[in-house]
């Protein structure tokens, strides 16, 4: 199992796909839209994988530390939750506004995420409420009105340009990062 990969960052996809040339190769890594805007093309990188092996795939899925993974496999534990829509959890809110939800059974935090409904939120609050104590947040909590700074690097990551970021940035509501980022890409196109 792949555990851990350092290299350059090749392509960045607003999807949240990543080429990682590591060594002459390249691997394909998904990864959160939070993980996303950390990264910039061409620069160096770590990510922390989880590889996730079924009969017809290997697929990578790559956190900017270890503490990131280990919330991605406690929500992937959860019945009903993939890794997709654990994906998409971790790019909705930070991990920290995530594991704080869960703790104080906050359905409705958990919810607002884009393809989460009530019922998916009161089963993640059932399975890992208590359980999510022994793994680490780094502390990184970020307000709703940093949001803005956070798309605003993505974009530039992405290779658009101040001006256009600006102007799209100007048409989106104030929501979380991820509803941010794909209304300012939806401004722009």
């Amino acid at each position: 199992m792949i555990g851990w990969l350092s290299g350059t960052i090749k392509t960045l996809d607003p999807a949240g796909a990543v080429l990682l040339a590591v060594g002459g190769i390249g691997y394909d890594v998904t990864v959160s839209l939070q993980t996303l805007c950390k990264l910039k093309q061409g620069e160096a990188a770590e990510l922390s994988i989880h590889t996730y092996v079924r009969e017809d795939q290997l697929t990578l899925f790559g956190f900017s530390n270890s503490d990131e993974r280990a919330i991605f496999r406690k929500l992937t534990s959860v019945t009903g939750v993939g890794a997709r829509m654990a994906l998409n959890l971790m790019g909705g809110i930070s991990t920290e506004e995530l594991i704080v939800a869960i703790e104080q059974a906050d359905d409705l935090t958990i919810s607002r995420t884009p393809g989460i409904g009530k019922k998916t939120a009161q089963r993640l609050i059932l399975e890992l409420q208590g359980k999510l104590g022994s793994v680490p947040v780094d502390g990184s909590t970020t307000a709703v009105s940093n949001k803005a700074d956070e798309v605003r690097s993505a974009l530039t990551n992405l290779g658009y340009k101040p001006a256009q970021i600006d102007a799209a940035l100007k048409r989106v509501e104030l929501a979380d990062f991820e509803t941010m980022f794909r209304a300012a890409l939806k401004a722009m196109s």
